[in-house]
Parts: structure tokens; sequence; C-alpha cells
């Protein structure tokens, strides 16, 4: 049984304020782990490099061949943690990070299956669309800073995330993708008061 953080008296279950003082109960969350939560954080990273491919095509379609660094990437990232809710930082992280590591694989996936699909080196092709290509200072920063771009991204990702409707998050097990309401707290909530209910017949 909790005590009173004030007179140290022991609080009964479910009461707002102490019997004794009158100091209000902390209340302390109960951390859940949802059983999908990691495997939505994954989902929600290949959403991302879906978005990021989808940022790159549309922007190379428009204005040509453009050096875009990490800011597809970065962009998905906030766009995805957004539109899931993810509050939590290290999870928003996560997401960003997966968004990042899935983009690079792809796009590496795809164009070394396009060489070899095309029966070509990749000497010969660096040699033919990279023969006066000379690297520039801001060359070199932004793709130092990549890595470091996509705890940015997930940073602010979660500062501009929007609220839920409860403040305990959980992320769904089947389908969907984000965080939703918990429903094991709100099942141990009803239950809690359901018990003070019949406690307080049974005193009557």
């Amino acid at each position: 049984m909790a005590t009173c953080s004030k007179c140290g008296f022991r609080i009964p279950e479910g009461a707002v304020f102490c019997p004794n003082c009158g100091a209000p109960v902390k209340r302390v969350e109960e951390h859940i782990v949802p059983s999908g939560r990691i495997g939505n954080l994954i989902r929600l990273g290949l959403l991302g490099t879906l978005l990021s491919f989808s940022i790159t095509y549309l922007i190379v379609s428009l204005a040509g061949s453009i050096e875009l660094y990490f800011m597809p990437s970065f962009l998905s990232a906030l766009v995805v943690i957004y539109f899931s809710r993810t509050k939590n930082l290290k999870d928003a992280i996560i997401v960003a990070a997966a968004v990042y590591l899935f983009t690079e694989a792809i796009f590496n996936g795809l164009f070394l299956g396009t060489l070899l699909a095309m029966r070509q080196s990749i000497d010969s092709y660096y040699a033919e669309y990279y023969r006066n290509y000379v690297p520039t200072v801001v060359d070199v920063l932004m793709y130092s800073i990549s890595p470091i771009t996509a705890i940015i991204a997930g940073y602010i990702g979660s500062k501009i995330a929007p609220k839920g409707r409860e403040e305990v998050y959980g992320y769904p097990g089947e389908s969907g993708i984000g965080p939703t309401l918990s429903c094991n707290v709100r099942v141990k909530d009803a239950f809690k008061k359901f018990k003070l209910i019949l406690s307080a017949l049974n005193t009557s």
C-alpha cells in the first residue's frame, strides 16, 4: 500500500487525496511495453522510406538532377513521426534512424541491382557519370552530418507531434501504425473503479 509523501499515512488504493492531511496523491504511471511495438516502429521506418523515395522522385522530376543529400529522409522522418503522434523521444529517434537506414539500404540495393541487370561494372558507371566530379566542402559537410540529422529529425518530430487523447500510449499489435490508446491501462483503471464501488457499497 502506498504512503503519503507528506505525512507518511497509508493511502487506500484509488484515493485521490491523503485521508490524514489532505495532500494530493501522486500517481505513478505503469509502464506497459506493447507486444507489437518494435514491429510498428519498423513499419513506420519503412513507410518513411517509401515517402523518402517519393519525395526524391518528385523533386528530381521537377528540378532535374540535383543533390538532395539527407533532405528526403529528414523530411520523411518528420512527416511520419508527426502523423503517427510519436511523442516519445526515444521512439521518434528510432523511427528517424530506421527511415535513414532503410532508405540507404534499399537505394544501394536498387543501384547494385540495376548495374547487375545492365551488366555494368561500378568502375564504368562512375567513369561515365562522375568523370569530372570534384567534391566540394558542402558535399563533405552534408554527408558527414547525415547521421546526426537523424537524431535531430527524431527530436524535432517528437516536439511537433500532436498529443493523443490520453497521456499513456501504446502501439497496436496487429494492424495500424503509430501510437494508440493503451487498452491495458484503461481496463485496469475500470477494474479499480469497480472495486472501489463494491467496497463503498459493502461499507454502507
